[in-house]
Order: C-alpha cells, then structure tokens, then sequence
C-alpha cells in the first residue's frame, strides 16, 4: 500500500541532516521504496509503498524509525525523537459501561473529554492533512485523523451525549440490520460484522472502519468520548470490502494494527484536544486488554547470521543496525537474543527474519556477488515427464489435439467420497476430480458443431480417495474420440503401445457408462493399464490409463530380431464372420494355429466379410506354394469348427 509522508511532518520526529532526494535514494535501498516526491510550493511529499506485512512502518513516526535506522549507514546523523504523551493525573472512573466480546475485540481504550470547543484546525494541522490527502472538517475530527496518520493506529470520537444509554456493547450484526454512516450511505448488513450498540439495539458505530451518523460530533458538542478499539482484523476486511467502505482506518486495520501502541496514540490525541479544543479531562483512562503483549525472544548464533548473511559482521555493527528498528538485543558469547517489539511480533518469527532484518541494513547492495564455481551439475533427469513428453509426442503425431482441464469439478463429474474443497469459488469446482471422463466429454461437447473426426487427450492428476487420509494423486493418460470409428480408435491405441514397446491384451469387459459389450479392458502381464470403449452417451470412444502403470511394463528398446534370409508368401484370405465374432479373438488364433503364420493382420472389411493379410515364413527355408496350401486349409477348418467361419475364395 502507499502512503504520503510529508517531508516537515516527517521532520518533526527525524532530526537529520539528509535532504530529501537522500532520504528518497537511502530509504528506498535498505527499507520501504519511496516512488517520488511531490511538491506543492515549499511543501515536499514523499509518496511511499509500504508492503502489507509491515503495517508499523504505514505512519509518519513508522518511517521516521526506518530513516534512523537507516540514514547513519550512508554518514548522516539520524535520531529518532519520542511522540509527546500527555501525562494524566488522577481522575474519576469513566462513567460508562462497555460489554465486550474478546473473541471479536482485543483491546479497549476510552477518555471522557468535557468542554470541548468545537471550531476550524489550525493552518498547520490542515496543510499536513491535505498533504496527506485526507480532508479536513473541523478540529475535533481532524485530531483523530491527524493521530491515525502520525502514529499509525487509528482513533474514533464519540459525542459523549448523544449516547444516551452510557453503554457500548460489542456484538455482530444481525442479518437485515441497518446504520447511516458518517458520509450519510445506508448500509444494510449481511451479518456477522463487528458493532457497537448503546444496550438499547441501536447500533452506535461500525468500528475500525467509520462511525455512524447518530454518534458523530457536531456544532453542538460539548462532551466527547475518545475511543480505540483492537478489531479482529479478518472481520474488518470482510466488512470493508462487503460494503466498499475502504477508509484509510480500515486499511490499517485490516493488517493487524499493534494493540500495544493504541495508549501512545490516544494519550497523543488528548494531549491535542487540550491544546486545540480546550478540552479538560474528566475520566481515568479506561484500558481493556484482552491479550496483552507478553513479550516474544529470538536466539541466534553469530555463525548463523555471517554464513546466511555471506559477510562476518561485528557484533557492535549488528546491535546498531537492530535497536534503532526498536529490538532489544544482548550478546551472550556468540549467541545473540532479540527481543521483538510489539508491533513487529507478527512480521517477525524466526532466526532467518532477524538475519533479513540485519542483511537489509547493512545493506543488499553491499552483499559479496560472486559466480559459482565449478561443473554445472547435471540436470536430474525425471522419467514420469520424459515418459509423458513422449506419448504426447506420439499422440499429437497421430492427430491428437492435448487438452487442459480444471482439476475442481462439479459433484456430479466425480465418484463417491471425493475431496470436497472447503473454500471452492462456486458449485462448478467443488471436488477434486476422481476421473478425467467428465472433463473430455465437456470439452468435446463444446465442439459439437465439427463433423470432421478427431482425438482430445489430456494427461492430469485425478485424486482418489482414501480412507481417513488425503487423495492419491495418480497421473493419468484419457482420451476420446469423436467422429471415429471403434476399429481406427483401436488402432491408434495398439500403435501407441507398439510404440511403447507394451506387450498388452485386450479382454473384453462390460461397465456402466459404457455401451454392451463394447469395452475392454487392457492388460500386461496381469495387470490393468486402461480401458477402452465406446460410452453410452453420445458418439465417444474413451480411453484411460495410469502413468506408473504404463511405466512399470513399458521396454526402452525393442527386442532386435534380425531379417530373415528366407522371404514370406504373402496372401489375403477373405472369412465370413457370424455375428459378434470378436476379430481380435479371431486374429489371435491365426496366430497361435502354427509358428510359420509370423503375421495376421485385418486390411479390408464388406458387410460381413473381412479380409485378412496372413504372413507365411520359415526361419531354415523358403516355403513352396504347396506347403502353404496346406497351412492355410488346416487352418480354415480349424477356424470353422471354432468360430463357425466361412472361407470365400
């Protein structure tokens, strides 16, 4: 996020002798990157990014800390100057009840202030408001602001009379619940939203993000109630962004503002309103803490700090780089223990981020580059990918077009016990997908207009379920045809595993999903690899395998057979099949019938006839055409009797 930080406001805290195109270069090479200065006649803006985790730094004093820490390394005198607090002397309790709900604030701070003058702000006060772009109205609300902006924690002010009851009870909005903010929108709430009300159900303020219309300060006011609260910040985002109030307090707290430093902003506040609204102070201060800072220690060798780091640094040089950033450090021999300041306690959680604090102060300008030396060690080869690179190749080769599908599915695409996502973006990728079927079916629906035939494959993880545990996430290889026949199907998937050098069976098994007896199972040496067949709904042929199974049986090299001295008789036989007469049952016999018939294979097909190419060979001779006859009429007597062929000559 940005934030201006006027350059005399800044000074106010920094007393340095940098200017301000020093205080831009430095700050931005060891802290928060300053992306330009703006200048309004004599007055110079520094426009900053500060990251989201370092919301202590998103102030004026936040970065006139870094600037102290910083500045000295570049020889400039830097120090850090405290923010004035008023000291309070003995008052009378607040006279007010607050019912707190700790699960949703963490921290209270309330002041009565009476006899408040209400009028413009000074000159001075409106310059650094408009500076910061923050509008100025009048000076009982332009202190709070003026406070927010200076300390970085923000502060709201009630008009003490308007609240009648003397009770502010913290709770969540009903569902349906309405307020009018201070710049008079109704807001509807959806429910679950942190407010305050006044025990009567009125809600009286939407804290941490902007007070209501029915609690503001007006012409009127003589009494005030100064209020700081420590809001569960997921729920101020939430609200925030629910209903697009995005206030400059809003956005601090939403990134976890230190509770801690609410008592320096509002004893600053008071202090203020004593001097600019003549107020007097009638309350103790009232302090509520939920969960107060009990202190956090890091411990770290100085070996862990040079080795990471890559220099040897003093131990003195690492103390001033730390403490001026508000760490406590103390060296006990060689180890070094840090105690972290409140508002860094988020931000800072083990040994790297102390040595990430120091790197950056001594400089990553001024870390040692060097190359590496020696080989280039050799790239670890992975062989489920050089697999998948592979049939990728292969079935684009073939025409295949490759896909790519979400991995969240709708309930109805996945099998029973699938993982069901806690935080999907809607009803459409709620489950982790078990299969890859649904998604290739989509997609090729999705091209239903194209007459022409063609092949989608998608290689993905599914997750499976298993009991008590997370999924298996298993890589497979799906595909599906459209447009094309089962037999040009079939052949693509059996071309693909000769490729693969896969010795594999086609065994004929029926499922749901898929049309009668027009799926098959594919198997090696036992074992399932995929599937295969024709689904019920619409002109699909699916396929599927699993990857580590693929890879279990697939051979790098084929086995080498050399060439045969002796040629083979080549001649086509045309059988007509009886009904349901599986042909690859049938070629398999072929083959299986006599060692001389080294290869048959389907060529052509008319009504019921089908035309085979049958390879005769002998490995001592060549066979003479009597030799084949012979073959060839055992064979079709064979094939009569088992499949009830009839051979047409």
């Amino acid at each position: 996020m940005d934030i201006l930080v006027p350059d005399e406001w800044l000074r106010e805290y920094l007393e340095t002798d940098a200017k301000p195109k020093e205080i831009m270069r430095y700050l931005s090479l060891c802290g928060p990157t300053v992306d330009r200065i703006h200048a309004d006649g004599s007055l110079l803006t520094y426009q900053i990014e500060v990251t989201t985790n370092r919301v202590d730094s998103a102030s004026i004093y936040g970065i006139a800390r870094e600037a102290a820490a910083i500045l000295p390394r570049f020889g400039f005198s830097a120090k850090l100057k405290p923010i004035p607090r008023i000291k309070l002397k003995e008052a009378e309790k607040l006279d007010f009840h607050i019912k707190n709900n700790p699960k949703l604030c963490k921290r209270i701070l309330a002041i009565k202030l009476t006899d408040v003058t209400i009028r413009e702000s000074p000159d001075w006060m409106k310059k650094r408001l408009f500076a910061v772009d923050q509008r100025p109205l009048n000076n009982l609300v332009d202190i709070t602001n003026y406070v927010m902006w200076e300390v970085g924690h923000p502060i709201h002010v009630f008009d003490y009379d308007k609240l009648s009851e003397k009770t502010i009870v913290v709770r969540e909005a009903d569902r349906g619940e309405s307020l009018i903010s201070l710049d008079q929108k109704v807001h509807k709430l959806l429910g679950g939203e942190v407010v305050f009300d006044d025990g009567t159900g009125e809600i009286i303020d939407l804290p941490g993000i902007m007070g209501t219309e029915n609690s503001v300060v007006g012409p009127d006011t003589k009494n005030i109630l100064l209020w700081i609260e420590s809001i569960d910040p997921v729920k101020i985002r939430q609200t925030s962004m629910a209903h697009m109030i995005r206030t400059q307090a809003a956005i601090l707290n939403e990134k976890a503002v230190d509770p801690e430093l609410g008592k320096t902003a509002i004893l600053r506040a008071t202090g203020l309103y004593k001097k600019l609204a003549n107020a007097k102070v009638a309350s103790s201060l009232y302090d509520l803490n939920e969960n107060p800072f009990k202190g956090k220690e890091i411990s770290l060798s100085k070996d862990f700090i040079d080795e990471r780091i890559g220099v040897a640094l003093p131990k003195e040089d690492v103390k001033n780089y730390l403490t001026p950033l508000g760490f406590e450090i103390s060296w006990q021999l060689n180890t070094l223990k840090v105690k972290i300041p409140s508002g860094r306690a988020a931000d800072i959680n083990i040994s790297e981020d102390i040595v990430e604090e120091i790197a950056r102060i001594y400089g990553y300008h001024n870390l040692p580059s060097e190359l590496m030396s020696g080989k280039i060690p050799q790239e670890i080869a992975n062989p489920t990918f050089a697999f998948e690179q592979n049939i990728k190749k292969i079935l684009k080769g073939w025409g295949g077009v490759e896909v790519y599908n979400y991995s969240m599915v709708p309930n109805e695409w996945v099998d029973n016990n699938a993982l069901k996502l806690a935080n999907s973006l809607g009803t459409d990728t709620e489950y982790m997908r078990t299969n890859l079927r649904a998604s290739l079916i989509a997609s090729a629906k999705l091209n239903s207009g194209e007459t022409d035939p063609y092949h989608l494959f998608e290689i993905a993880n599914v997750y499976l379920p298993k009991k008590d545990s997370l999924p298996d996430e298993r890589i497979q290889l799906a595909g599906v045809f459209v447009n094309h026949s089962y037999r040009e199907a079939k052949g693509i998937i059996e071309a693909l595993l000769d490729e693969l050098i896969v010795e594999a069976v086609f065994i004929p098994e029926d499922e749901k999903g898929f049309l009668p007896s027009k799926k098959v199972v594919i198997k090696s040496s036992g074992k399932i690899l995929g599937e295969l067949g024709i689904l019920e709904d619409g002109n699909f042929i699916y396929y599927s395998f699993d990857i580590a199974s693929f890879l279990d049986n697939f051979k790098q090299h084929k086995t080498f057979i050399p060439i045969s001295k002796y040629p083979p008789q080549i001649e086509d036989i045309t059988l007509k099949l009886p009904q349901r007469t599986r042909v690859s049952d049938l070629i398999s016999s072929i083959k299986l019938f006599d060692k001389k018939i080294v290869k048959a294979e389907l060529v052509d097909i008319f009504k019921d006839s089908y035309t085979l190419c049958l390879w005769y060979q002998h490995p001592q001779k060549t066979l003479t055409d009597g030799e084949v006859k012979a073959i060839r009429e055992v064979l079709i007597k064979k094939l009569k009797v088992k499949f009830g062929v009839e051979h047409k000559l």
